[in-house]
């Protein structure tokens, strides 16, 4: 059952936007995360806020907004450009241009990064317990390509591209 659909507050709103605890001392990110199939967030960081005898939500969870990034995103353009004089009045203009020159991956949004995912599972020994889905926090897209935001389209558009390299000719008049 789905942590936002299942308690409520004692006012009797329900929980669209509720934010789990953090538990102290333990981090955010897994070591190594967000690379060769390793989530970047660590589930159990996480647990409910305290319920009450009736099993409603007795505060808002103390999970700050935007406490975890999706990796930094970098890439290096250059370009080289020669002009030759034809005449006086004319000229030929020949420039290359390289795009993501290291050719490195830039790597999109975690899994489920964005709303709420975690799913409220107490056991007697953990009343406060949370569960993560398969795949929770695990990236499996390149930022241009990215499925795992709630954006309707990538805001990187130009980024995370392989190596591209464009060749340009130009006479000036």
């Amino acid at each position: 059952m789905s942590l936002s659909q299942t308690l409520l507050l004692p006012d009797g709103n329900d929980q669209t936007s509720q934010r789990p605890d953090v538990i102290p001392g333990v981090p955010l990110t897994l070591p190594g995360g967000g690379r060769n199939g390793v989530p970047l967030i660590n589930a159990a960081a996480f647990q409910s806020p305290p319920v009450d005898a009736n099993g409603n939500f007795t505060r808002f969870g103390n999970a700050g907004n935007g406490i975890i990034r999706a990796l930094p995103t970098w890439q290096i353009d250059l370009a080289l450009t020669k002009e030759t004089k034809l005449s006086e009045r004319k000229s030929l203009q020949f420039a290359i241009q390289a795009f993501n020159v290291l050719n490195h991956t830039q790597l999109g949004d975690p899994k489920f990064f964005s709303g709420n995912v975690l799913f409220y599972s107490p056991t007697p020994a953990n009343p406060r317990l949370l569960a993560a889905p398969p795949g929770f926090g695990v990236i499996n897209s390149t930022v241009n390509f990215n499925t795992n935001n709630d954006n309707a389209a990538s805001p990187n558009t130009g980024t995370g591209l392989p190596r591209q390299l464009q060749f340009m000719l130009r006479l000036r008049f």
